[in-house]
């Protein structure tokens, strides 16, 4: 049974966007813990108390990859959960950035979804995508939860329709201008696995459930960033107002060019009402706050990591070169500077503010 709703705590929102926040030029990659609640009205609603950050084993622009023995580490954290609150709590959903580029998910992200749809069909995947601009230059960030639906089935349904999505499924928030400059060439809506088949670079593939969550927006190249959303297929609401950049020629080109041939599509995206709640409205955590330390520490151990491994491909005869080691090491320090700078520090600095708050309401 496919979910109507999602629901998530305040702590795993501020995990993940701090998480998709913390680089500008990858995707970065977790998993969301939790349980689904089956209403006696026939509602399913997966509820989401805690994050498992995962360190990439493969970091680029358009792709992220993990090691499929971290989906056992986060199962066992998992069951630390369940003994810890006494309520069952599993790996229930993904999550992953685009940063620079659409919220909405690419085929392979479909279809990546719809392989663990099989295993639990109340598995649910979070996008989040930051780092973009309006017309106007203010930074924007955009977030939606997904599944896979059989395109065919949706298609049987109804027609494709080349018009602007529902807003009330996907989360905006506004924030700071920056001066990042735009891409060139026209954002395609690359949901539906077959229509965007043909699409697809030399970097993408096919996924296997070994490859876990291999994400690769194997279309990226050339996608400009968009200020509004498109229509679903299976979005019954009424249609919401756009940014003007939106219905620009180029967009409503590309938009006209992304739903050729979706009568063909394997699978589609279904979009999921997503509310951010109150720890204390969906359990009781004695440490709500645990996945977002856990981040800080993920994020520190992949820059360590990936400096071992630099080293290690460097080194002929157990010796390195002294060029090279100085090299490594000084981008190992100038981001391990970054992630203080970035991270770890306006964590410091919230947290503290969070305990002062605390103690503002106990004596007051």
């Amino acid at each position: 049974m496919s979910l109507t709703s999602v629901k998530m705590t305040e702590e795993v929102w501020l995990t993940c966007l701090t998480h998709a926040l913390s680089t500008e030029t990858e995707e970065i990659l977790g998993l969301l813990l939790g349980d689904i609640e089956y209403a006696k009205d026939g509602n399913v609603t997966a509820l989401i108390w805690g994050a498992s950050p995962q360190s990439r084993s493969d970091r680029r622009k358009d792709r992220v990859e993990t090691k499929p023995e971290q989906l056992a580490a986060a199962s066992a954290q998992a069951e630390r959960m369940t003994a810890s609150t006494g309520r069952t709590t599993r790996v229930i959903g993904w999550y992953h950035s685009h940063p620079h580029i659409t919220v909405l998910p690419s085929h392979v992200d479909v279809r990546t979804q719809a392989m663990y749809q099989l295993l639990d069909p109340g598995f649910i995947g979070l996008i989040f995508s930051c780092f973009n601009e309006d017309v106007n230059k203010v930074g924007r960030i955009q977030v939606i939860a997904f599944q896979s639906s059989d395109g065919k089935q949706n298609n049987m349904l109804k027609p494709v329709s080349a018009l602007p999505v529902n807003k009330s499924s996907i989360i905006e928030l506004d924030s700071s201008s920056s001066d990042i400059a735009s891409l060139e060439g026209p954002e395609l809506d690359t949901a539906d696995s077959r229509a965007a088949a043909g699409s697809s670079k030399g970097g993408a593939r096919s996924l296997g459930l070994g490859d876990f969550f291999a994400n690769a927006d194997a279309s990226y190249v050339g996608r400009e960033r968009i200020g509004g959303n498109y229509y679903s297929s299976n979005s019954g609401d009424k249609i919401t107002d756009i940014d003007p950049m939106d219905m620009s020629e180029s967009m409503q080109e590309a938009m006209h060019r992304s739903n050729l041939d979706m009568s063909g599509a394997e699978y589609s995206r279904r979009e999921i009402p997503l509310h951010v709640l109150p720890t204390c409205s969906l359990l009781k955590l004695d440490s709500p706050l645990m996945s977002f330390g856990d981040l800080q520490r993920v994020l520190y151990e992949e820059e360590r990591g990936a400096y071992n491994q630099a080293i290690l491909q460097n080194m002929r005869n157990g010796k390195v070169h002294p060029l090279t080691f100085i090299h490594h090491t000084a981008t190992y320090q100038a981001s391990m500077c970054k992630l203080i700078e970035y991270c770890l520090s306006p964590a410091i600095n919230a947290l503290q503010g969070r305990l002062r708050e605390n103690d503002i309401r106990v004596y007051n």
